[in-house]
């Protein structure tokens, strides 16, 4: 049974932080060095140096995140909120020439061990990863970027009904950042409304679409606390914030994840194209007018041809730099897939195409994963990568299959798009929500 509470938030208080919209930022793990210089100089108060502070120098970026926070804090850039909430969300985006609506909810999750059943993982995580976030939480008693979370709205559509009622008011927060969609809160604090998304919730599972690593690293931090001392039940650190969309949203979008091949040996990259030539037979794919086109655009068109899923077929984008050409990779008779995980696309290319080529230990220096093509075309055009794996989303449905059974698909396997920036709301350790 998952448990949601409201809780008392702390957000930007525009009278000292100017505009909020400059001062959001998209969660850790999809933050380039690039991007994040770029965020240091959009604002002083952008919400990265809390969420991401800069690593290499002399400080600890730990420490400095929470002396940040609590500089902001004491000189009113940050505040907290008086009355427990929940935060009805509408973000508003392009995707493939349309303009489309994503509604859901920010709340306080009770923690839930993944043994439970009642938040479910998809993917396998990164240890560092796991660490870094708990070295975050540990010295900065905050989070500051709430997971995606998807659940089943199974009385008839209630909380749907609900969002787009309460969606139809003033918004308490208007964020429209450069480069991220434009987001719309309603706070909340009214019990009987709670209540209603309080009871949906008793009767669903919690799927993590978006933040592995920030869940197991609350985990892990609040088992460090309790070896330590008695932990109340309504103790903060019990819960996780996350922002709850429904499975029936027309808003919520699944992209691929691609594969980068850099940093690889030429012994390697023989090995990887032996792997291709054994296991796929391969289609050269051409632009429309590509003499008109940057190759981010090409990546972007290719990556659209592949279309969805159909049935259990195995089938990839390969663009490879030397030449630069598109192939649509078929595998040649796939081996007969046991179960929805080893029948998933990430899986043969993981299990069959890289793995018999790159030794486990070195396939996470060798093949990254990446969802914008214009950094995957940045680096091809700067000769850092050789080779890129062009994934096609992985379909809800096996997405479903894959999670109830307990089963973990690679690590960066599913792309739900967008995802909920940091700095929106902040969810800050104490005795009570």
């Amino acid at each position: 049974m998952a448990e949601i509470q409201p809780f008392r938030a702390v957000r930007y208080n525009p009278e000292f932080a100017g505009d909020v919209s400059l001062n959001v930022c998209p969660p850790f793990d999809v933050i380039t060095p690039e991007l994040q210089q770029e965020l240091y100089a959009r604002s002083k108060f952008n919400i990265v140096r809390l969420e991401l502070a800069r690593r290499g120098l002399s400080e600890d970026p730990y420490e400095k995140a929470a002396e940040t926070a609590e500089n902001w804090t004491e000189s009113g850039v940050l505040k907290h909120e008086e009355a427990p909430s929940i935060y009805v969300t509408e973000e508003e985006f392009e995707y493939q020439g349309e303009t489309l609506f994503r509604r859901g909810f920010v709340a306080a999750v009770r923690l839930e061990d993944y043994y439970q059943k009642v938040v479910l993982p998809h993917e396998g995580t990164r240890t560092e990863w796991v660490a870094d976030r708990v070295n975050l939480m540990r010295s900065a008693q905050s989070n500051y970027s709430p997971l995606l979370s998807i659940f089943r709205d199974d009385l008839r559509s209630s909380v749907g009904n609900l969002l787009r009622a309460i969606a139809g008011g003033e918004p308490t927060m208007v964020f429209t950042p450069p480069d991220m969609p434009q987001l719309r809160i309603w706070r909340v604090s009214d019990p009987g409304t709670i209540s209603v998304l309080q009871e949906v919730l008793k009767y669903s599972e919690i799927f993590i679409a978006d933040g592995h690593h920030r869940y197991e690293a609350a985990l892990r931090y609040r088992g460090s606390v309790r070896a330590e001392r008695e932990v109340e039940h309504d103790e903060s650190i019990n819960y996780r914030i996350m922002l709850m969309v429904s499975f029936d949203e027309p808003g919520l979008i699944t992209r691929g994840y691609h594969r980068l091949v850099e940093s690889v040996t030429d012994e390697e990259f023989e090995a990887i194209r032996k792997s291709i030539d054994s296991t796929c037979d391969l289609e050269e794919w051409a632009p429309v007018h590509s003499a008109d086109k940057s190759l981010r655009e090409h990546i972007e068109e290719f990556s659209q041809s592949l279309g969805e899923r159909a049935g259990d077929e195995v089938v990839f984008g390969l663009l490879g730099k030397e030449p630069c050409k598109f192939h649509v990779a078929r595998m040649k008779n796939p081996p007969t897939a046991e179960n929805a995980l080893e029948a998933s696309e990430y899986s043969y290319l993981h299990s069959h195409v890289i793995r018999p080529a790159i030794p486990e230990e070195r396939e996470e220096d060798v093949v990254s994963p990446h969802h914008d093509a214009g950094l995957i075309a940045r680096q091809f055009e700067g000769g850092e990568a050789r080779m890129a794996f062009i994934m096609r989303p992985v379909p809800l449905d096996e997405f479903v299959s894959i999670v109830t059974r307990g089963w973990r698909l690679p690590p960066k396997a599913t792309n739900f798009y967008p995802k909920p920036p940091a700095g929106a709301v902040i969810q800050k350790f104490g005795p009570t929500l």
